[in-house]
């Protein structure tokens, strides 16, 4: 038989139930303060100014003209030893309701770990003018993270623009986000004020909260894609005429007749045809070949330590755009010299795309169509910045980012995807039109191969000689490869 509880028995249990609770958002008070630098920092001030009141207690009475009389003041400073304490509830409580609001979002979307639990809210902290949110991750891998990245905004209402994991704790994922109202525009002229003052840093478009830059001497390649109508050639053209203007040597290779790129044909090169495409990248190897030898015997690393050392003889920067990839390297039904002539160029552009960072060469490549079976995953994976706009499948987004995010991305002319790594960020890109180019002189710096005439015999010994450089360099490249970051 169930006994019944007196009153005096359940006025303590609800007293201690009470306690229970206090000292429990006490210590989720504690908690958040511990990894929040701000709120730690307050609470040092206050157990500091807690500990000067208590050593002064009495002095303080006296001083005040409290001895005599009981009230107020008296009584706060003989219970001042609880500041400290009720400054954790309060910043506990606050805690408790900020997680609670996240717990709701996270609820709705269904995202927990296989036990059902929920992340929690450790932290937020104020970054310029995003807004960066730190949870315990209850196990969820953030890979898992990022596959919800769309289900994340629409629950907590954001823009999210960068998913990560901490690097000392390896449990804490931070959202670095933006608030939903912030929008990208849906046109946005070229200018050439959008042209970085950066060494070698190329302008893509505008982000939610800053232009998207690319590092070619840390990021040298890039694949664009998009179905027709996306943008894919207005990116790609803007992207190649910054190269101009910051004095690159342009090369361009176009399969649809300079369609694309026949407005830079004054700056540099055009081939329209496989058999000259084969010719023009067999002279860019070489000439790679020549600089690698060239930086081993100075004793520098790179083309930028280069022209650094040598100011009064810069090697030019090259550029390798293509408008078409697919088109160029796609060997189906192909048979004997046909076939033969594919699989040499696929050979020259995977030596080119693994080898290509420190002597200087870049590619700029354009695609349709990212079929796995004709970009080879060393010269896809090797194209370390994806760019992609608008793609009919789900197939096709992951050929170029690695994810499926482009699938679904809106029907806004321009708009696009960009990944570095792990990370993907949306931006619109310039509007650029074949008026916005500037005839003139922009190369800085000479090409090796100009000043050699024939050079098959220097080349083979050359090959023999610095094998082992040549090793070390693509060593090295490779670690700049698709699983590397270091976006944006």
């Amino acid at each position: 038989m169930k006994m019944k509880k007196n009153k005096g028995d359940e006025q303590m249990e609800m007293i201690g139930q009470f306690f229970i609770s206090f000292f429990k958002v006490c210590a989720s008070g504690l908690k958040k303060t511990i990894r929040t630098v701000p709120l730690l920092i307050l609470l040092i001030v206050v157990i500091a100014v807690t500990i000067t009141v208590m050593l002064n207690q009495d002095k303080l009475i006296s001083i005040w003209n409290l001895e005599e009389t009981f009230n107020v003041p008296k009584l706060i400073l003989k219970f001042v030893w609880l500041v400290p304490i009720l400054t954790l509830y309060i910043i506990g409580s606050t805690q408790s309701e900020d997680g609670g609001k996240y717990q709701v979002a996270f609820e709705s979307i269904k995202f927990a770990n296989r036990a059902g639990q929920y992340p929690e809210l450790v932290g937020t902290r104020i970054d310029g003018k995003k807004q960066i949110l730190s949870f315990s991750g209850k196990g969820i891998s953030v890979s898992e993270w990022r596959n919800r990245w769309t289900d994340l905004e629409s629950a907590l209402d954001c823009n999210i623009l960068r998913i990560s994991i901490d690097p000392k704790t390896k449990t804490v994922v931070h959202l670095e986000t933006v608030p939903s109202t912030y929008s990208i525009a849906t046109n946005i002229p070229w200018d050439p004020k959008y042209v970085s003052e950066k060494d070698f840093v190329l302008v893509a478009g505008q982000g939610l909260l800053e232009p998207v830059e690319l590092n070619l001497d840390k990021y040298p390649h890039a694949l664009v894609g998009g179905a027709t109508g996306s943008g894919k050639s207005v990116v790609l053209r803007a992207l190649l005429w910054q190269c101009i203007l910051k004095g690159a040597q342009p090369y361009m290779i176009d399969f649809k007749g300079g369609i694309e790129l026949s407005a830079f044909e004054d700056f540099g090169e055009m081939v329209y045809e496989r058999p000259q495409a084969l010719e023009l990248l067999k002279e860019l190897t070489k000439e790679m070949t020549l600089r690698l030898a060239l930086f081993r015997d100075e004793g520098v690393k790179n083309l930028t330590e280069y022209n650094h050392k040598f100011p009064n003889h810069p090697l030019a920067r090259i550029v390798l755009a293509c408008d078409e990839v697919s088109e160029m390297l796609d060997k189906t039904g192909l048979s004997g010299a046909d076939a033969k002539i594919f699989k040499e160029i696929e050979a020259e552009m995977a030596k080119i795309a693994r080898l290509g960072r420190a002597p200087g060469i870049n590619m700029l490549m354009g695609t349709q169509r990212p079929d796995a079976n004709v970009i080879s995953g060393q010269i896809r994976n090797n194209l370390t910045i994806k760019i992609a706009g608008r793609v009919t499948d789900e197939y096709a987004s992951k050929m170029i980012l690695g994810n499926a995010k482009a699938s679904a991305l809106g029907d806004i002319l321009g708009r696009f995807l960009y990944t570095v790594g792990a990370d993907t960020y949306e931006f619109q890109g310039f509007n650029f039109q074949d008026s916005d180019i500037i005839p003139g002189h922009y190369q800085k710096g000479s090409l090796l191969i100009d000043g050699i005439g024939d050079m098959e015999d220097d080349l083979s010994i050359i090959q023999e000689s610095y094998e082992a450089e040549i090793e070390e360099c693509e060593e090295e490249d490779t670690l700049w490869g698709f699983d590397n970051i270091d976006s944006l």
